[in-house]
């Protein structure tokens, strides 16, 4: 009579029933309490950041009588939208904001053409001098923007372009296109050769395959950069406030600053936050309409290259 071996076919069965077990031991020991405490800290850390985006938004439907009261009412008696009507009726404010967006567009496809290109140059080639444009590249975003503000006005004075939006475009190359050269590179470097090569074994030429191979699998990481690098000019003040003072024209970055100085509208609280916030309101309206795919592209740059 033969004797069957049950051993190895028992062995899946407790290994299974092992991590079962295993698996119910840490579910049980889970301590509640301590999971209550920390979604309480989280929940609190959430109120507290809110919270002065709460009080911005709250206070552009204030009444005056809300907005001068000494005791802080955290809801409005009554919602009015006359801050807005302030806001819009103001000659500069439109100008302004159209400026802005000029200006970034113009900041934000010049820097990708050019960086774009620059760091297919610096991932697929090697040539001299290339560790050392990288490091140059590192180097150039740690340099504050006042320590070159000075030689920025006089190359761009000397150029006449002061006082014009092309020139505070061509200003912006200046942050942007590093930026963008360090950020995509890591993108490019995680694309392997061989999908160049074997584009080429099938006909394509070197430009066919930047076309069909890099440039598609590189838009993850263009979104992202394009994204943060539109941030970048559209919050920008400095740059453009030297360069435009002379033109007479505003980004809406100087609008809002003396707009919030002047002594009409100093006190007006009201109004400074509804032109903070329809300021604001460009940056989060991309950032909420891009923000899959600027976290799929930030973890697929999130490579050693």
């Amino acid at each position: 009579m033969a004797v069957i071996d049950t051993t190895d076919v028992a062995r899946p069965a407790q290994a299974a029933s092992s991590l079962k077990v295993k698996k119910n031991a840490r579910v049980a020991g889970r301590n509640p309490v301590m999971t209550g405490v920390w979604n309480a800290v989280a929940l609190a850390f959430a109120v507290v950041m809110g919270f002065p985006i709460y009080w911005a938004v709250i206070t552009t439907f204030k009444t005056n009588k809300d907005l001068i009261t000494k005791q802080p009412t955290f809801w409005p008696s009554s919602f009015s939208f006359e801050s807005y009507k302030v806001i819009f009726a103001d000659n500069e404010f439109l100008p302004s904001l159209l400026n802005t967006l000029g200006i970034t567009i113009g900041a934000v496809v010049l820097g990708l053409i050019v960086g774009f290109l620059a760091a297919v140059a610096v991932a697929r080639f090697n040539f001299r001098g290339r560790n050392f444009f990288i490091v140059t590249m590192l180097i150039i975003q740690m340099v504050p923007l006042l320590a070159i503000i000075i030689p920025l006005y006089i190359v761009m004075k000397n150029a006449n372009m002061t006082g014009t939006l092309l020139g505070v475009i061509l200003a912006y190359l200046v942050f942007t296109i590093p930026y963008v050269i360090w950020t995509l590179r890591s993108f490019i470097v995680n694309i392997p050769k061989e999908l160049d090569e074997a584009a080429m074994v099938d006909g394509c030429t070197k430009w066919g395959a930047f076309f069909r191979i890099i440039l598609p699998l590189t838009l993850p990481g263009l979104i992202t950069t394009g994204v943060y690098t539109w941030i970048q000019a559209w919050n920008e003040f400095i740059v453009a406030n030297v360069l435009l003072s002379t033109g007479g024209q505003k980004t809406s970055m100087i609008w809002l600053t003396f707009y919030s100085t002047t002594p009409t509208r100093g006190a007006d609280y009201g109004a400074q936050m509804a032109g903070a916030l329809m300021v604001s309101l460009p940056v989060i309206v991309l950032f909420v309409i891009f923000q899959k795919k600027v976290s799929a592209g930030l973890t697929a740059g999130a490579v050693k290259g």
